[in-house]
């Protein structure tokens, strides 16, 4: 065996050495490159979770609204329906009042006949007091029916 003496081989050390050095390099770069893609990619899928996320509240506040604004127009419908009954209500009493009166008042026509004295001059003394006595008559016996 043969013992080799020191050789000097710098040309290929650094050689090597930048071989190493530019390896070192690029895979640094690499390294930069897929972190960035990496953060991007991130960025990305966070983005699209936030816009799904506004668009679901969006479509939440829209359905909202629309269950609020048919809650006012059912409230508006029934508050018209209960108005329009009541007016129905009021017009049928006030009706029955008027029709009351005038069955009244033909009852009234048909019980009191004035005297003929009355019939010519009803202002005076006499002609008032005959009146206001049928009118107490009638009014103690009247019965609506």
């Amino acid at each position: 065996m043969q013992r080799r003496g020191f050789q000097s081989d710098e040309g290929t050390f650094l050689a090597d050495l930048c071989k190493i050095a530019v390896g070192v390099f690029i895979g640094g770069l690499a390294a930069m490159f897929a972190y960035e893609g990496i953060t991007a990619w991130r960025l990305e899928q966070a983005a699209k979770r936030a816009t799904a996320e506004l668009q679901r509240q969006a479509q939440q506040l829209q359905i909202q609204q629309h269950q609020q604004a048919q809650q006012r127009e059912d409230a508006v419908r029934q508050e018209s329906a209960r108005a329009a009954a009541e007016r129905a209500a009021n017009e049928d009493v006030a009706r029955l009042i008027r029709e009351r009166r005038e069955r009244k008042e033909a009852a009234w026509q048909r019980f009191f006949q004035p005297s003929s004295a009355c019939r010519i001059d009803s202002a005076t003394l006499p002609c008032a007091n005959e009146h206001m006595a049928a009118r107490k008559r009638f009014e103690a016996g009247y019965v609506d029916r």
